[in-house]
């Protein structure tokens, strides 16, 4: 009882905190009421309304507190709204491309193939290449598969015949999801200066091709981008933490000028290489200020990390392990997988790893195989003997495989796992083939890595590989870190369902825990006062309906800067 009457004191100081930094900022000018608001603050998890001034949250309440006046009222007729979904792992401009160009991963016989074309041309201004859209990516097992039915790996060959009659107007040259082959139509075989019958280029002559395509337009650039900005707005996204080209940056400072940019931008080179770049334009994590350390930039747009790879990926078999591959025994026996572009020459690696870190860059590295993440474990060995001890969060991107032997050395070490949940939605179809069983039980291993003091930061490798897409909706990542389960609901238990994740911790890592691998957690990542109004309204209660009803859920609005930017029709 005593506990009780000390909660209810402590919950009444905190509405009187509420109501007293209103009357300091004068009316609000929004109030979202009659919602159930799931806050993410642990002192403070649900609230009734929330009042904005400007881009702030100024106060909130609960059922019991009347909320303030203010110049505008949303009623949200008690609907779920938690803080904005901030996905800490995107491709912003190829997911762009991808959207208003051509998808082609799902498509394998010539009368889809047919219609994706035609469908882009009437897209695309006259003018425009077609390209990439990646073929066949699932015809070895079929979208929301398990594993168990997988079928012969047989993907078919189109033919220039098929399309040349629409595409007059537009050069086309897509690949196969492995890039073995391309199509090439009439129109681009002429400007690329190549003789062809069949449109089917192959080896040196296709890279060579596809080096010969133009670069794109920066209003083609736009086009893409404001694409892609209306998908996350649709799917509650308020931040994305983008590892684009590096002129992807001057496309946002345009929107952003232009008062288009609708959600917030945490932009990091994807080449190891610019650390010097970075340093010298400013664009590192701010270790000696008085505040927290906190990344270079403003509230929109930011920047403080750089990306890198160590390893390849599970779909090509270029991700780095201790044993080889289960599954490629008539190739390569002892094929192991490989390393990237900078980590063939390890000691130069680890020397521009330790640079950047000293400069005050925050280093987030791509890690998929269990042997390329035992090395990232040494380097951050290496980071403290050459720079010292920091608050440093270094972000492991993926941890996809980790050996049994390797997850205690995660303790102490403030590591933020950069995972992806859906990954194992859509992987699972082929990992035991790939690796076995046991070496699965590492993989995607969430619970463990966060038991072992990780801190799990969500996000969703949007658009995904050449082999795999991965959308941006959060709702996907919280099914699949609940429930490790296919969309078709396989398997009933769950995919190594003792990795699964309570919806709690889930939402907490799609919010305050993306907030917090950005340095951004004290702006970002809940719902309280002082923090930015960014928050993403759901069309179904995920606390009380089942997990098979979140595929078929969506937004009802997606609030950034306390402005409504989408509202479900």
């Amino acid at each position: 009882m005593k506990r009780q009457v000390f909660l209810f004191l402590i919950f009444l100081l905190v509405l009187s905190a509420c109501s007293d930094n209103v009357e300091n900022t004068g009316v609000p000018d929004h109030v979202f009421k009659n919602a159930k608001i799931w806050t993410g603050d642990q002192q403070m998890p649900w609230a009734s309304w929330v009042a904005v001034k400007g881009e702030q949250i100024v106060a909130l309440g609960g059922e019991g507190d009347t909320p303030p006046n203010a110049t505008a009222e949303t009623d949200l007729k008690g609907q779920l709204m938690v803080p904005g979904f901030n996905d800490s792992h995107v491709h912003f401009a190829s997911a762009g491309a991808l959207l208003l160009g051509i998808n082609l991963l799902d498509v394998n016989n010539e009368e889809k193939f047919v219609e994706r074309v035609r469908e882009t041309t009437e897209r695309l201004p006259k003018g425009s290449w077609i390209t990439r859209g990646d073929w066949g990516a699932y015809e070895a097992w079929g979208a929301g598969s398990a594993g168990e039915d997988n079928q012969s790996n047989t993907v078919f060959t189109p033919h220039r015949s098929m399309i040349d009659d629409i595409t007059p107007n537009h050069p086309v040259l897509v690949v196969r999801y492995d890039r073995t082959e391309g199509l090439a139509n009439a129109l681009a075989l002429k400007e690329l200066g190549i003789e062809s019958e069949s449109g089917i280029l192959e080896g040196e002559v296709l890279r060579e091709a596809l080096r010969q395509v133009p670069e794109k337009s920066f209003e083609r650039r736009l086009a893409e981008s404001r694409r892609a900005l209306e998908e996350c707005r649709k799917w509650g996204i308020t931040t994305v933490q983008d590892m684009s080209p590096l002129d992807q940056v001057d496309v946002y400072n345009h929107l952003y000028a232009k008062g288009d940019l609708s959600c917030r931008i945490n932009f990091a080179p994807a080449r190891l290489s610019e650390y010097e770049n970075m340093m010298a334009k400013g664009w590192i994590v701010d270790w000696e200020g008085e505040m927290a350390p906190h990344p270079t930039g403003g509230d929109w747009i930011s920047f403080g990390t750089i990306k890198s790879h160590i390893d390849g990926i599970m779909g090509a078999r270029t991700a780095r392990f201790f044993q080889p591959y289960s599954d490629n025994i008539a190739e390569q026996m002892d094929w192991r997988g490989g390393w990237r572009e900078f980590s063939k020459d390890m000691p130069s690696f680890k020397e521009m790893l330790v640079a950047a870190d000293s400069g005050g860059i925050q280093l987030r590295v791509h890690a998929i195989g269990d042997q390329a993440n035992a090395l990232l474990l040494d380097i951050l060995d290496t980071l403290d003997h050459f720079n010292g001890p920091k608050d440093r969060r270094f972000r492991l991107v993926h941890a996809q495989v980790i050996s049994p032997m390797d997850f205690q050395r995660f303790q102490g070490r403030n590591i933020v796992a950069e995972v992806q949940p859906y990954h194992v939605t859509d992987d699972m179809r082929w990992m035991e083939e790939r690796i076995g069983y046991e070496r699965c039980k590492g993989a995607y291993a969430f619970k463990t890595l966060q038991e072992n003091g990780c801190i799990l930061s969500f996000g969703s490798d949007w658009p995904g590989t050449n082999a795999s897409y991965y959308p941006i909706n959060p709702l996907m990542g919280l099914y699949a870190a609940v429930t490790r389960q296919t969309v078709k609901g396989e398997p009933a238990e769950g995919w190594f369902p003792e990795q699964r994740l309570s919806l709690e911790k889930a939402l907490r890592a799609y919010t305050w825990g993306a907030a917090y691998g950005a340095f951004e957690e004290d702006t970002k990542g809940t719902i309280e006062a002082g923090k930015l109004a960014d928050f993403s309204v759901i069309d179904t209660d995920l606390f009380t309906t089942s997990t098979d009803q979140w595929l078929e859920a969506g937004m009802a609005m997606t609030i950034v800067g306390g402005k409504i930017v989408y509202e479900q029709e």
